[in-house]
C-alpha cells in the first residue's frame, strides 16, 4: 500500500500526499487550527455523518470553525410525502449539525437525485460565494472523480466543490463579491471522501476519540441513514416477547448501540491495518505553498550587482 507516515504532535508532515503514500492523521494537542474555517459540503442528510463525522469533530476540537452545506432537498427519502420528507430531513440536518458542533448550516434545496439537471454554473457560483463569505481555509466533500459513484447528487456536488474551491481565489470571477466586501479566497486544502470501494485515498484519520460524536450524528439521521433502527428493532423484538441486551432499556440507548454494533464496520476495517479502533479515509490535497518561491530562491543565490 506504499509508504506510511504519521503526523506527529507538532504537526510535522508532508506538504502533499499523493496516491500510494498513506498518511495516518492523529489528534493534535491544543488548538493548532485556531482561527481556521472548514466547509463540509454534502448532498444528503447522512453523507457527512457516515463519511466524515469523525474528521469534522476532530478538526473542530483542534480549533477549526465548521460550516455544513447540503446541496439537495432530500425529498425522496423518508417514506412520507415529498413535502414531509423535505421537512423531516431539514429538521434532522439541523439536529445532526448541532450534535457535531457545526457553527451553522446552509441548505441549497436542489431537487433530490436530479442535481445533474441543474446548471453547474449555478451550484458553483453559490459555493464560491459561501467559500468567500465564510472565509474557508479547507473544504471537505465528495471526490469529484471518484470511481464507482452511482449517485448523481454526489458526483455533481463533488465536481462543483472542486471548481468552486479553485475559482474562489480568482478576483475576476464574480467581481461584485469584492464590491460587497467578500474578498477572493484561496482554498489550498481539501479532504475528499472515500465514498465507494476502489476510490483512491491517501489519508487515514484516526477517529477513535471522536466515535461518540459520530454516533451522535448518525442517530439524528432517522429519515435516512438508519438513526432509528435500534429502537425499531427493540420494539419489534418486544412484540415477539424477546429482547437484545445490547440494545439496553430505552430507545435512545437502542439507537446508539445499534449504530455502534452494526453500522460502523467500514470505520473498524479502515482502522485495522494501522492499529486503530476506528478510522475514516480521504483523498487529501494540500496545495499550501512555501513562503519563498523557487524564483525568489534563485534570485537570492544568483543575482549580481547591476
Amino acid at each position: 500500500m506504499g509508504k506510511h507516515h504519521v503526523l506527529d504532535s507538532m504537526g510535522a508532515a508532508f506538504a502533499r500526499a499523493d496516491v500510494g503514500e498513506i498518511i495516518v492523521e492523529k489528534d493534535r494537542p491544543g488548538q493548532p487550527h485556531a482561527g481556521k474555517v472548514f466547509v463540509a459540503v454534502h448532498a444528503h442528510l447522512d453523507d457527512v455523518p457516515y463519511y466524515a463525522a469523525g474528521l469534522c469533530a476532530k478538526l473542530m476540537q483542534e480549533g477549526y470553525t465548521g460550516y455544513l452545506v447540503r446541496t439537495s432537498n432530500d425529498e425522496k427519502r423518508g417514506g412520507q410525502s415529498t413535502a414531509r420528507n423535505i421537512l423531516s430531513n431539514e429538521q434532522e440536518h439541523a439536529k445532526m449539525a448541532r450534535a457535531l458542533g457545526f457553527r451553522d448550516t446552509y441548505d441549497l434545496y436542489y431537487q433530490n437525485h436530479e442535481l445533474n439537471n441543474i446548471s453547474s454554473l449555478d451550484i458553483r457560483g453559490r459555493l464560491i460565494f459561501l467559500f468567500r463569505f465564510l472565509k474557508a481555509d479547507t473544504v471537505i466533500s465528495f471526490n469529484p472523480w471518484g470511481h464507482g459513484e452511482e449517485n448523481p447528487d454526489h458526483s455533481v456536488t463533488g465536481r462543483a466543490v472542486e471548481e468552486a474551491a479553485w475559482m474562489a481565489a480568482v478576483e475576476t470571477d464574480y467581481p461584485e463579491h469584492m464590491e460587497g466586501g467578500f474578498a477572493p479566497r484561496e482554498i489550498l486544502e481539501r479532504y475528499y471522501f472515500h465514498g465507494r470501494p476502489g476510490q483512491p485515498y491517501n489519508r487515514v484519520v484516526d477517529i477513535g476519540a471522536h466515535i461518540e460524536k459520530k454516533i451522535d450524528a448518525i442517530v439524528e439521521c432517522r429519515s435516512q441513514g438508519g438513526g432509528g433502527s435500534g429502537s425499531k428493532l427493540r420494539a419489534e423484538l418486544a412484540r415477539q416477547g424477546k429482547r437484545l441486551p445490547v440494545l439496553g432499556n430505552d430507545d435512545r440507548t437502542a439507537d446508539r448501540e445499534y449504530i455502534r454494533q452494526f453500522l460502523l464496520d467500514d470505520d473498524r476495517e479502515y482502522g485495522k491495518p494501522h492499529g486503530l479502533a476506528f478510522a475514516e479515509r480521504f483523498y487529501h490535497i494540500d496545495q499550501r505553498r512555501p513562503s519563498v518561491s523557487k524564483v525568489d530562491e534563485y534570485v537570492a543565490r544568483n543575482a549580481v550587482p547591476a
